[in-house]
Formats: C-alpha cells, structure tokens, sequence
C-alpha cells in the first residue's frame, strides 16, 4: 500500500519550535500502518509547516495533489479536516478530488464516512473552522487598531526614508534616505521641476529607490503626498479586505477613520505645506487640460477583428495626431488588429457627418432610408439565433450559481469578472433583439412617419452651422446605430447602419482609396 501522511501546521512559532509537526507525523504513520494491516506499506510524508490553511497555494500540499492525481498513492492520511483547509469549500473540492483519483482519506481525529449524516457532519465541521478564523482575524483587528491608538506601530511599515525595527516594533530615520527625502522636497519647491524630473534626476545620480530598483514619477509623487515625513504616519486608512479579494486596488477610507501614529519627523511642516501647495496646483492645471473630442465615440466597430474602436492621440513622426483605432493594451497584452489599424479621426468624422448631413438635406432620401426594411424572414432568423445564444448564456450563468451554492466555487475576482461578463454579453444580446423586433414591427410603421421624419430633417438642416459638438454628437447618434471601418490608414471603407428599421448604406468618403 502507497501512504501519505500530511502535516500542517499554522503558525511559524510551531514550525519552529516543533509544537505539533514530529506528533502529527507519528499518529499518521501509525494510523497508515494500521490500515496496511500485515502488508507492504510505503509511506511518503508531506508537511507545510508555517503555511496557513486559508490558501490551497501550498507547496507540499500542491505536491500531494499531483501525487495523487498522477496514481502514485492508495491512502492519503492527515490529522483531521482542518489540515486539509480552514475553508469549507476547499475542504470539499480536495475530497472530491481525492475521491476521483481512486485515493482514500482517512482522517486520525475525525470518523469519516460516505452518508448524508458524514457529509452534513464534515460540513458543519468545516464552517467552524472557518467561523473561528474570522473571528481570529476579527480579534487581530481590533488588537492592531487599539495598539495604534496608543501610539505604537501595529504593523511592519518601512517607507523610504525609514527602518522597522522587529525587535521594539519602532520605526527610525534611515539617515542616508532621509537625505534624499529632503532633496527631493527642496528640488520641488525651490526649482521648476515636476515629480518625473525628480525621479530622472534620481536615476541620473545612481541612487536606487527602496527595493534598489529605478525611480519613477508616481513613486516621487507618493513621498511628497505623504505625511509620514513631517511625523504623522496615519494607520486604518485603506480598506484592504475588498481590494484583496477581488485583485482591485483597496479603497481609501475616510479621514475620521485614519489612526494618527506619531514616527520621528524628517523635514518640517512648513516644507511640506509648500509641497501639497504646488501639488494642488499642478493637479488643477491638469485638470484644465483639453481634452480631445471624438464624434464617433462607442459607435466605431472594427470589421476585420471585431473589436470597438476608440480615439486616441498618437504620436505621428513628432506630431500628436487624433486617430480611431481598435487596439487595446491591457495587462501586457495587446488586442486588436496587428499591426495596428490607424484611421485619421478628421476624415471618418468629416465622411461621416457628411452623410448625415446628405440624407437631413435630403428629406425624401431619409424617409426612404428609413422605409428600407429587411425581408421580415431574415430578421425572424436572427431573432432566432439570438434566442439560443442567450440561452446558452444563461445555462452557464446558472452553472455558476449553483457552484457557488455549492461551495465548490468562490467568488473570488475571477468569478465575478465571468459573472459580469455574462451580464454584460445578456444585456448586448436582449438589446439587439428589442432591435430586431423593432424593425420587424417598423415595417407597418414606418410609413406613417414620413411626415414627422420632413419634419424633423427640415428643423436640423437649418441649424447645422450652430451646432456644438455635443449636440453633433446627439444628432449623429439620433440617426447612426453602428460604423464599421475596414482597412487602415488613407484605405479604409466605413460602412454607416441607420438605427433600426434600417437599411446600411455603403459609402467612401471623398478623397480616401478603396
């Protein structure tokens, strides 16, 4: 018989100390040499001493996985559940993986068995452990918070500039730090040089930031945003419990709930008051940037890659340059067309506005456009197809769910990103079918309109010359439910869809190749 005896233990103190791990190894062995009886037994001990049972990311326990799935075991024997995970939905995904590699779990402390009242007990059992842990993390809480209302340092916390010290639980001036603490505040205030400079300037003298690496802007900007340097290092500012489940950076809380700490101060008050004064500035003078305006903006669809296209500034031989393009960088990926699909913003806004202007100058044209509806049997077929990609849509939404229900799942950042994923794909679908709908309906309609459409084209005809961009961009999106650009550069082709009942209309502004 192939046996493993899994160990763990939570805290360094007891992996260094040795409080349960040499126990918890002797009963397993005993336990497996128990179950092997008079046969030959091979016993492979796995222990993660000093790892916390809230994570499955643990290197022996990953091993143990692998073993196990790989066949290379008969029995896998631990103290009891708690070892396993403190989390009842890891509890459960484990036994269930153990369950279909043909493993055993036997347990030392704990009678296991394959019946609803075992499952139910396992369970029940699971949710203490995981109830003890929040209310161990609860009690860590509020013992941090009231140190720090006392004036001590709850947490190892070591900005540039300073040391932690372990053994007192204090923080000291690094005297070699400080001093480019203060050059950096006096660079601000006394020169006209922004954060970037600074962090240039930095790396132009050879001096590393705190992890020995290279300054950047946003890490100059942090040392003249904070207060720790004038003495005031504030505790329970961030709220980390959402940002850390979710991956999303942790929300600030309010200033009533920061805990003021006193630290030794570097520079004086009056510095940095300068600091936050010229900061204030630069962001108000940023704020009041221009910001480009694209007329297009959410009705733009690339036609070879499918993905929207956005504006954006791009850097033409020296000259910034207003483009439409659909690629998107994000997470070091690059999405969107390669290479890079780049329209000039000017002409497929002047292309396109140039036909809206056509068909307001044209009322019959208009009324006509809109009068030019699809065979009802093509739309009844896309209605179709629609019907059964929101079905398969929410087949997997339920999935989820009920793993969630389940506990076989968590809703970590990834579950929720598929959710809202999901949710987001629904609502896409259920709009273009109220579209479809609308234009199979719009067949009988759309006659009695003819007048109110003269109308209404006449009103905006005589106003164009007057009309802001704002309002441009309403009238575009009154008439337009969708571009699709093809090719790139001065070769592209547009295609404009009418906003349902529609026909699409097919054009190539003037002066560009197709």
């Amino acid at each position: 018989m192939r046996a493993a005896v899994y160990i763990r233990v939570s805290t360094d103190e007891q992996a260094i100390r040795g409080y349960s791990a040499p126990e918890q190894e002797e009963a397993g062995r005993r336990r497996a040499r128990e179950i092997a009886g008079d046969g030959s037994l091979d016993i492979e001990v796995f222990a993660d001493l000093g790892v916390s049972g809230a994570t499955l990311n643990r290197p022996e326990l990953t091993r143990l996985r692998e073993w196990a799935g790989d066949g290379r075991l008969d029995v896998v024997v631990t103290r009891d559940p708690d070892r396993l995970s403190r989390r009842l939905a890891h509890q459960l995904l484990l036994t269930e993986e153990f369950e279909k590699a043909g493993v055993r779990l036997e347990f030392i402390d704990f009678t296991w068995q394959d019946t609803p009242e075992g499952r139910l007990f396992y369970s029940i059992r699971g949710a203490i452990a995981e109830y003890e842990r929040e209310k161990i993390r609860e009690r860590t809480v509020r013992g941090r918070l009231q140190k720090a209302r006392m004036g001590g340092i709850p947490v190892r916390v070591a900005p540039y500039g300073y040391d932690y010290d372990p053994e007192t639980d204090e923080v000291k001036v690094n005297p070699s730090e400080a001093a480019v603490v203060r050059d950096i505040f006096n660079w601000f205030v006394s020169e006209d040089i922004g954060a970037t400079g600074i962090a240039n300037r930095l790396n132009d003298l050879g001096i590393p930031s705190k992890k020995g690496r290279r300054w950047h802007q946003n890490v100059v900007t942090r040392i003249l945003s904070s207060e720790t340097y004038v003495g005031v290092w504030h505790y329970n500012k961030y709220d980390c419990r959402g940002g850390l489940k979710s991956g999303q950076p942790a929300a600030k809380r309010p200033r009533e709930e920061w805990v003021p700490v006193p630290v030794p101060a570097v520079i004086d008050r009056a510095l940095w008051e300068r600091a936050q004064a010229k900061l204030a500035e630069a962001r108000r003078l940023w704020a009041g940037r221009k910001c480009e305006k694209y007329l297009l903006s959410g009705l733009v669809t690339c036609a070879e890659c499918g993905r929207p296209v956005h504006g954006e500034k791009i850097n033409v031989w020296g000259r910034y340059v207003r483009m439409y393009t659909c690629r998107v960088k994000k997470n070091r990926q690059v999405r969107g067309c390669l290479p890079q699909k780049l329209i000039n913003a000017d002409n497929l806004e002047a292309a396109v506005w140039g036909k809206v202007t056509a068909l307001l100058s044209d009322p019959e044209m208009l009324a006509g456009e809109m009068l030019a509806v699809q065979g009802n049997g093509d739309l009844e077929k896309e209605i179709g197809r629609l019907e059964k990609s929101l079905q398969t849509l929410e087949k997997g939404r339920e999935a989820i769910l009920d793993a969630l229900a389940a506990g076989l799942v968590e809703l970590d950042a990834k579950t929720r990103a598929r959710l809202a994923d999901l949710k987001t794909g629904k609502e896409r679908l259920l709009a273009r079918k109220r579209e479809l709908e609308a234009a199979a309906r719009g067949a009988g309609d759309a006659a009695a309109r003819l007048d109110e459409l003269r109308a209404l084209a006449g009103e905006a005809l005589g106003k164009l010359d007057e009309l802001s961009h704002e309002e441009k961009r309403a009238l575009v999106r009154e008439l337009v439910g969708q571009v699709m650009v093809s090719g790139s550069g001065r070769d592209f082709f547009a295609t404009v869809y009418l906003k349902a009942p529609a026909s699409d209309l097919v054009f190539v502004p003037a002066g560009i190749r197709n």
